[in-house]
Parts: C-alpha cells; sequence; structure tokens
C-alpha cells in the first residue's frame, strides 16, 4: 500500500477551507515490513510519520530538493534518535558532490539543531534516472522529469499494482514522450495538477505559468489516455485552491476520464 501523507505544493496550508484534502506538503509513505519503510520525499507530511516508532530503517526517496518536498524533514523524529537507520536517496547533481544535504537542513540560524546532533545512523545515496532499487517484494524505478534544477520521477512496483509518482512535472518538452512509455500500463499515475488549465496559459490577464515547472488536469489525462493508465491521481495542490476549487477540478477531470481521483492527506492507493 502507498500512504499519501502530504498532497500540497510550494507551501503548506490550513483552516475551515481546506479541511477535505488537507494542507501538509508532499510526502508518501510504503511499508516494506513491520521495522522498515520507503518514503517519497519530505514535506511537512513528513511529521505525520512521528507517531510510528516501529520503523527502524527508512529510505527516503527524494525527487528534489526544493523547499516544500524537503521541509518536513528537519522536524522527523528518527533523526534523532540512535538505532535508526535513514537511508536518503537524490539525484546525483554536481553542486551536491561539496554540499552535504543535511548541512544545509540541520544549520543554526536557519535551524536551531546542528548536523552534529543527530543519532540515527544516515547515508547519503546519489542516485539518477534509471536507477533501480528493491526492497522485499517492492521495486523502485526512478527516471528524469521535467522541472526547473531537476526531478525524479519514481515508478512504485508492488506485487499487485504499478504506481508512478511523477513529483512536480511541467509537460510540453520531448520528455512527455519519455513519460508516456514509463507510465505505460500503471495502475495509477499521481500527477502534479497545480493549475487549472486557464491559469498556467494566463488567461483572463494573469500571468503566464508555462515555464514554471508545473501542470493541468487536462495534460495528466492525455498522458493516461496515452499510456493505458487505469487510474489518475491529481496532486501538488495550489496552496491556493481550497477544497471547492478542488472539487470542482475533480468534476471537470471526471467528465474527461471518469478514473480521476484527488488526492488527500491521508489517502490509499
Amino acid at each position: 500500500m502507498l500512504y499519501l501523507l502530504g498532497t500540497r505544493g510550494t507551501l503548506p496550508v490550513s483552516g475551515q477551507k481546506f479541511v477535505k484534502y488537507g494542507g501538509n506538503t508532499t510526502c508518501l509513505m510504503a511499508p516494506i515490513d513491520e521495522r522498515s519503510c520507503l518514503i517519497f520525499d519530505g514535506g511537512t507530511g513528513l511529521m505525520s510519520l512521528n507517531k510510528y516508532n516501529n520503523f527502524e530503517e527508512f529510505h527516503i526517496f527524494l525527487s528534489h530538493l526544493h523547499w516544500d518536498h524537503i521541509v518536513g524533514m528537519p522536524i522527523f523524529q528518527a533523526f534523532y534518535h540512535a538505532g535508526k537507520k535513514i537511508n536518503i536517496y537524490l539525484e546525483n547533481k554536481e553542486t551536491l558532490h561539496s554540499t552535504d544535504i543535511l548541512d544545509v537542513l540541520f544549520n543554526p540560524p536557519f535551524f536551531p539543531v546542528p548536523k552534529t546532533k543527530l543519532r540515527a545512523e544516515i547515508k547519503l545515496n546519489l542516485i539518477e534516472g534509471g536507477d533501480q532499487f528493491c526492497f522485499g517484494d517492492i521495486c523502485v524505478h526512478s527516471a528524469e522529469g521535467n522541472h526547473p534544477d531537476g526531478v525524479l520521477m519514481y515508478k512504485i512496483v508492488f506485487p499487485d499494482k504499478k504506481i508512478l509518482y511523477t513529483s512536480d512535472y511541467e509537460h510540453g518538452t520531448p520528455v512527455d514522450d519519455f513519460l508516456i512509455e514509463f507510465a505505460y500500463g500503471c495502475d495509477y499515475l499521481i500527477y502534479d495538477t497545480t493549475y487549472y488549465p486557464d491559469e498556467y496559459a494566463g488567461g483572463n490577464g494573469a500571468m503566464s505559468k508555462v515555464g514554471w515547472g508545473h501542470s493541468t488536469f487536462q495534460q495528466g489525462i492525455e498522458f493516461v489516455k496515452k499510456a493505458k493508465v487505469k487510474n489518475l491521481v491529481l496532486a501538488h495542490h495550489n496552496p491556493d485552491y481550497d477544497d471547492i476549487m478542488l472539487d470542482e477540478m475533480h468534476i471537470l477531470a471526471r467528465r474527461l476520464f471518469s478514473n480521476t481521483y484527488v488526492a488527500y492527506d491521508g489517502m490509499i492507493l
């Protein structure tokens, strides 16, 4: 099973207008067994894992290092417990060869606890698109997506289903053809639908969002149809989109593809 712990993009939100879908930024979790789990991105949704003390080993796959995908990591309690093992996987970028991500995250005065205070056994793994990792009966396949500063997409292959998590993705480049191939036959595509199509295009006098690294539900529907994916999950919600706006997006999307769902904090696939 895959648990969606945070489904918002850019920044977390709260309030009565966001109760249905939640306000935590991106984080997904899949148990491997009773003692270990996979985590995809470390947004504020990661905080909900603090109550699961039974896990001893964590494999954290980061899609990229923009703040909404890593902001939950310094408050993830496993970092502070001896005996916990944390394996972090992130894309092999030249800038990371001289910079330790932990030095950035645990760095006074921006965060009060320095890296030297961490008690867990931590290992950083630089990976690339095309890499594959297996943990028990779950395999993770990585691929390069399209987003400013780069991004890795992750296809999670369970014994009974395949789920592609695109993280942040913008359509309209040659990467689209690869995405269709990579997603082909999956049971679920969790897709970046940050904008309504008219907002993305800059309609009604608004600023165009082309080139900002995000996409629309219409484009997600095109992908699932071409890739013969069974279900589309709209995700990476715009922090300005409240429950009513996401409900409206769901209605519009289902008219074009009936097996469309809106991701929410706590959703299980």
